[in-house]
């Protein structure tokens, strides 16, 4: 089945333009999905009792035309589209409720983990199969292919691991990667560019304390540029490949007569 959830975009998802940031696209998605899980009985705080918990390991995203603005309403529906026994894959569109555009759409893909053990554990038989919708928005899941990236990088981003990164199971939170990826660039080119697509890999784990760097890659791909987070170790933590356009003018937020209603 497809579930559904509308948020109003609140000033705490919008940018200095009154625009829906990526950040607060991916929190929906993942505020929708987890109340999807606990309408099924399981909820992070459900799989705690068995030594479970969930986690996310890829998340795939277009945005669609110009960032929805505020007080726009968002309906943000998530549905199954592939099983397996270790992975679980939502699709999820992100729809203006006023207008009926859709602002977003992609796919992520999540795994049970031993919360002792921090190894992955099966999901055989954990969704009824009725829930199934095999509907693959960004076609068959599968690694988009690597790119050729640059010897070194041209911009780099250090970040210790404070108490406001991290999540319900106590390491970093995933978006935290996500938005730190999007600012390791120079000034001047994130002020003439916006993303268009994000391909994001989470890899490993950092927790309280760690100190982690970002380091931007341009890649063989025009306007396509790749971010390798590591930690102290200089192991691997996440990967986000992300393409960037020049920035359109932006409608003029003020004739949008539904902010005033």
């Amino acid at each position: 089945m497809k579930y559904s959830t509308t948020y109003p975009i609140t000033a705490s998802q919008m940018d200095g333009n009154y625009r829906l940031t990526i950040d607060g696209i991916l929190s929906f998605h993942e505020n929708t999905v987890a109340r999807y899980l606990t309408s099924l009985g399981l909820a992070a705080f459900d799989m705690q009792k068995q030594d479970k918990t969930w986690i996310i390991s890829e998340i795939n995203l277009d945005l669609q035309g110009e960032p929805a603005i505020w007080t726009e309403d968002i309906i943000l529906t998530v549905w199954i589209s592939e099983m397996s026994s270790l992975r679980i894959w939502f699709e999820f569109t992100a729809v203006e409720s006023h207008t009926g555009r859709m602002a977003a759409c992609g796919n992520s893909c999540w795994s049970l983990i031993s919360m002792s053990e921090r190894k992955p554990v099966s999901c055989d038989g954990i969704i009824p199969p009725d829930e199934l919708v095999p509907d693959m928005l960004l076609g068959p899941h599968r690694r988009r292919k690597q790119l050729n990236m640059t010897e070194e990088p041209s911009d780099t981003l250090g970040h210790t691991i404070n108490l406001i990164d991290l999540d319900f199971n106590g390491h970093t939170n995933n978006r935290r990667y996500v938005q730190m990826a999007l600012i390791c660039f120079k000034p001047d080119f994130i002020e003439k560019h916006r993303p268009d697509s994000l391909s994001i890999r989470f890899i490993h784990e950092s927790r309280m304390g760690d100190t982690i760097m970002n380091h931007t890659y341009p890649t063989e791909e025009p306007n396509t540029f790749l971010c390798i987070t590591t930690n102290g170790l200089g192991q691997e933590l996440c990967r986000v490949t992300s393409h960037w356009k020049e920035k359109e003018p932006l409608s003029d937020i003020s004739e949008f007569n539904y902010i005033r209603n």
